[in-house]
């Protein structure tokens, strides 16, 4: 055997460094309230501006139909100031300082809920995503199955044949030769990790992966 790549340089390897990656994309909620964030801020600068427009403007006319245009003080610069800061209040308060943690916490009780649900969410992030999944696409033998697999076609001299479970075990190859089925039943036993034990109950049982498992059943079922 050559091998050409161990570790994280193997396809597998190349796989899972994919997989924990973390993306820079935004979730859908967090450019939703990005947007709402931004138009928030927007209309809170837009009042402050127009807030510190009419102050200013009725200080002028309120000095204008005194006469003092032209005379100003300390006082006149405070209750500018003062304007500045009733502007820049405005501001702050617009900013949405506690969505984040609202978001957070709505967040967490979704991650609760889907917990109940017997699904385990690693992150926070992936809890809006996932609940509002409908569907879900897998080809992992054992995650929505019964994890046990079955040879349903087998070639062999350049002949396809589907091995059915009502199949008679002593005609099942008829037209290879009997050396050729004596190498296909040892093969098998010479390449597999599987072990084959016999239960309490007298029943056999194969300990491996569903794939070995498979050729195993195989191999015994039809091994006569």
């Amino acid at each position: 055997m050559l091998v050409t790549a161990v570790g994280m340089r193997t396809e597998w390897g190349k796989l899972m460094v994919t997989l924990s990656e973390v993306g820079e994309d935004e979730t859908p909620l967090q450019v939703k309230l990005n947007g709402v964030a931004t138009i928030i801020g927007k209309i809170g600068l837009a009042f402050a501006v127009l807030t510190f427009l009419v102050l200013v403007g009725r200080f002028l006319l309120t000095k204008a139909n005194h006469h003092e245009i032209t005379k100003w003080s300390s006082r006149d610069a405070l209750e500018l100031l003062n304007f500045f800061a009733i502007a820049v209040t405005i501001i702050v308060v617009a900013v949405p300082e506690g969505l984040p943690l609202a978001v957070t916490l709505s967040l967490a009780f979704a991650m609760k809920k889907l917990m109940k649900d017997r699904a385990l969410v690693r992150h926070l992030s992936a809890c809006e995503t996932m609940g509002s999944a409908c569907c879900i696409c897998t080809d992992k033998t054992g995650t929505l199955t019964t994890n046990h697999m079955v040879v349903d076609k087998i070639w062999i001299c350049e002949k396809t044949k589907s091995i059915q479970t009502d199949d008679d075990k002593d005609l099942l190859m008829p037209s290879i030769s009997e050396g050729v089925h004596g190498i296909l039943l040892q093969s098998i036993f010479q390449n597999t990790g599987s072990e084959v034990t016999k239960g309490k109950d007298g029943k056999t049982n194969i300990l491996g992966t569903p794939t070995e498992t498979a050729i195993l059943e195989f191999r015994i079922a039809y091994g006569r």
